[in-house]
């Protein structure tokens, strides 16, 4: 028996993934999908009735591979978003809504974030027009907190949600449109927002919620560090709100940020100890049946209370899978094991093909199964504790390996000291996870709970403080990497290449390899090069902030009012990697420019008497030369200049750039800009950065 044919998922994993693509890419061609899949479906029963003659089978094999291609096409369109907005426009922008809210409201700064699905508009005649769209609400906090399938009669306004108004800026519109939701509105405190006190939530839904509340109440009252109380939370059932953004960041740059999300490694954490408890299970003639059902059940539960996350469904999956064939005596194909969970998730959701979370979760796992039968053999431990360090850093590399292109196309940065980070937090967090289970088993002991609480807190202060002091390390991690779609196409060519020269011995896989790390690397320089000729200008859109960036193409200046520098980085972060300014050369305060002159040479700033000279470009910052007392801070860039004339400004020539609502000034700035043919110029509106 060949390979593939002991990989039949794998054959038909293919064409449903193309027909997906294409219909992401294309939307408009996924109403042709039925056109596709009723013909194949029809030609391939055909031919199975008549499969005995022998010149059926090329032909029922494409009939199958147009069927699947058709079947991904046509889950793709009815998910099609841009018809759910239109639908959602002849439904009403404006009315009274009866909604129910389907995911656990998140408390924000001032506000409530609920994610609702509308069961239908109230018109004049008192008709339900019904819809199932889901949307966006922001609730003010005023309001009575509702609860997960809680049905509420709204009065609002629903608005398309904006794209980001900054240059490669995180779109928060194209996530959540992942997640079918198009449209949003805020209910402020005069708004009508009641409880009808009907609750639709499904019982798994409802189980899930108050299984969560209950761990969050234990947690809650048994820790006492905070910063302990958000990783036991994430790590059990992967609630991070309490989770603070160092921390976080602490786990990303040191390459164990997987920790943290709920995935693989907890469910095959949590499916170890269910096996080692039910051990003697295996002595009985059906225990290995009643084995498998319990310990089903409670994958399913686990998966369930975790919030059923594309990762999480995958593994529960491919766990699930694996217990059967063995309580069948069959022993599967890992890869159409993988195959096969990856084919039920997408066919319940095409969309999740463009989950970060999925897609690094099924490249990890890949890379595991396939590269480790041939690294763990490389080298035999003398004894138990080696075993498993041998062990868990392989697995770390495999997994790394996988994973890293991914990660540089996404994050734009690399752990270097991932396989020292694994290495230890690994097996703390193993620990962790089973004290935070054993406090559940024991909460009704408060020895025992108060111990394991206390066990659980210490491990994770221990966990906080390695993560911290790995990050601290010279060179822990490489930022601001940026490639694009066709590199990291390459990139994984030659990452398969490599390690089929190493596992087959065979030379033409190095010369394909070395090949497409040739031209990884051309295709990185002649970017490099490509943007150090470019001249950069650029007005970032920051609310309540004003900030300027200024560059010949290998330096980068930023000039800023320092208010919030994270703040900041969220919104010119995308930017300045996509241009290869990253890190910044050098940055200045608006105050340190109007209280001194500045000359730096090598990236081409001047500043002298509160005026910026860069390229082809001059600003003036002193607000006393136009005498118009309705600006806080002017910005002035001539229309005509030279470097003779420069200090010689008059009002006829300027536009003003500062805090002004007037959408003539923001028309004459795009048009005085428009001018300077060798600077790239972003000048975006937004009501908080007025123009």
């Amino acid at each position: 028996m060949t390979v593939l044919k002991q990989l039949p998922f794998v054959k038909l994993l293919f064409p449903l993934l193309i027909g997906i693509a294409i219909t992401l890419q294309f939307p408009n061609c996924g109403q042709y999908s039925l056109a596709i899949l009723i013909p194949s479906a029809i030609l391939f029963l055909l031919f199975l009735i008549n499969r005995g003659h022998k010149r059926n089978y090329m032909v029922t094999s494409i009939s199958v591979y147009f069927l699947f291609f058709g079947l991904g096409s046509w889950l793709t369109f009815k998910t099609n978003l841009t018809k759910k907005a239109e639908d959602f426009k002849h439904l009403g922008l404006r009315g009274h809504y009866l909604i129910e809210i389907v995911e656990p409201p998140q408390q924000k700064t001032k506000t409530l974030k609920l994610i609702a699905k509308i069961i239908g508009r109230i018109d004049k005649n008192k008709t339900l027009l019904k819809s199932e769209e889901k949307v966006l609400i922001y609730l003010d906090t005023k309001k009575r907190v509702p609860k997960i399938g809680d049905l509420c009669l709204t009065r609002c306004v629903f608005k398309p949600i904006q794209e980001p108004e900054n240059p490669y800026q995180f779109n928060y519109k194209r996530y959540l449109n992942n997640q079918g939701i198009g449209m949003q509105a805020y209910i402020d405190a005069k708004s009508p927002f009641i409880l009808t006190g009907t609750n639709r939530a499904p019982f798994l839904k409802k189980m899930a919620h108050n299984g969560s509340l209950f761990l969050q109440k234990l947690y809650t009252a048994n820790l006492s560090d905070s910063v302990a109380l958000g990783v036991i939370e994430a790590l059990i059932f992967g609630y991070k709100d309490d989770l603070t953004k160092d921390l976080v960041d602490s786990f990303a740059h040191t390459g164990t940020l997987h920790v943290l999300a709920v995935s693989g490694l907890h469910v095959a954490i949590v499916f170890l100890m269910l096996a080692q408890c039910l051990w003697f299970l295996d002595k009985w003639r059906y225990g290995i049946w009643l084995k498998t059902v319990i310990v089903l059940v409670c994958i399913g539960a686990y998966c369930v209370l975790t919030g059923l996350s594309p990762s999480i469904i995958r593994a529960g999956l491919m766990i699930s899978l694996v217990l059967i064939g063995k309580a069948l005596n069959r022993n599967a194909h890992i890869f159409n094991t993988i195959a096969l969970s990856a084919f039920i998730i997408l066919c319940i959701n095409p969309v999740w093909i463009l989950n970060v979370g999925f897609q690094l979760s099924f490249a990890a796992v890949m890379g595991i199964v396939y590269l480790q039968n041939y690294l763990l053999p490389l080298w035999t431990p003398p004894n138990w504790f080696f075993r498993q360090v041998w062990t868990i850093l392989v697995i770390s590399f495999c997994a790394q390996i996988a994973t890293f292109p991914l990660s540089l196309y996404y994050f734009n940065q690399f752990p270097n000291y991932f396989l020292i980070s694994n290495l230890l937090i690994i097996p703390l967090s193993t620990f962790v996870i089973y004290f935070g289970i054993g406090m559940v088993v024991v909460y009704k002991i408060p020895l025992l709970l108060s111990l394991t609480a206390w066990l659980s807190q210490k491990t994770i202060l221990l966990i906080n403080y390695l993560i911290v002091s790995i990050e601290h390390w010279p060179w822990s991690y490489s930022d601001g990497i940026k490639i694009n779609l066709f590199q990291l196409i390459t990139l994984y060519i030659c990452i398969s290449c490599m390690a089929l020269w190493l596992i087959k011995a065979n030379k033409k896989f190095f010369f394909y390899s070395a090949s497409c790390l040739l031209l990884f690397t051309m295709l990185a320089c002649f970017d490099r090069v490509k943007q150090q000729r470019q001249s950069h200008f650029i007005i970032f859109n920051i609310p309540s902030q004003n900030s300027f960036l200024c560059s010949n193409g290998k330096t980068a200046v930023l000039i800023t009012d320092g208010l919030d520098r994270r703040k900041e980085m969220y919104y010119i972060r995308g930017y300045l990697i996509n241009a290869r300014l990253w890190p910044i050369t050098k940055m200045y305060s608006l105050n340190e420019l109007l209280s001194k002159n500045t000359k730096n040479n090598q990236s081409g700033i001047y500043c002298r008497n509160s005026m910026l000279l860069f390229g082809g470009t001059v600003l003036n910052f002193n607000p006393k030369k136009t005498g118009n007392k309705n600006y806080n801070q002017n910005y002035i860039i001539p229309s005509s200049f030279n470097l003779n004339t420069v200090y010689a400004l008059n009002g006829t020539d300027t536009v003003h750039i500062g805090q002004h609502k007037s959408k003539r000034l923001q028309n004459n700035l795009k048009k005085k800009l428009s001018k300077y043919h060798n600077c790239v110029i972003y000048a975006s509106t937004h009501r908080d950065l007025l123009f």
